[in-house]
């Protein structure tokens, strides 16, 4: 918990977690060839796969890469936050204060 302490890291935390996922769940649909005279194919690849396509925002695969990554990397870092915040030690009184 003593690392969630400092905003960079839960941020880093959040843009990789985001990155994963939006890696993991962006399709691209590529044509691939036929085996055994089958009349055609099609592959479904994860974007990470295929980087070229992602840049070149083939079938919208940019734009559903970049919504996931931000709401993904945005739910991360909240949930981040909260579970710091929640297990913070509050600070304890001295006699002093008393």
């Amino acid at each position: 918990m003593k690392y969630l302490k400092k905003t960079s890291i839960r941020v880093v935390i959040a843009l990789l977690i985001g990155f994963l996922l939006a890696g993991a769940s962006t399709k691209i649909n590529n044509v691939c060839k036929p085996i055994d005279g089958a009349l055609g194919c099609v592959s479904f690849d994860k974007a990470i796969m295929h980087p070229g396509d992602l840049l070149n925002n083939k079938q919208g695969s940019l734009s559903d890469f970049i919504v996931t990554m931000t709401v993904a990397a945005a739910l991360s870092f909240s949930s981040l936050t909260v579970i710091y915040l929640v297990n913070k030690k509050p600070k304890s009184k001295t006699d002093s204060e008393e």
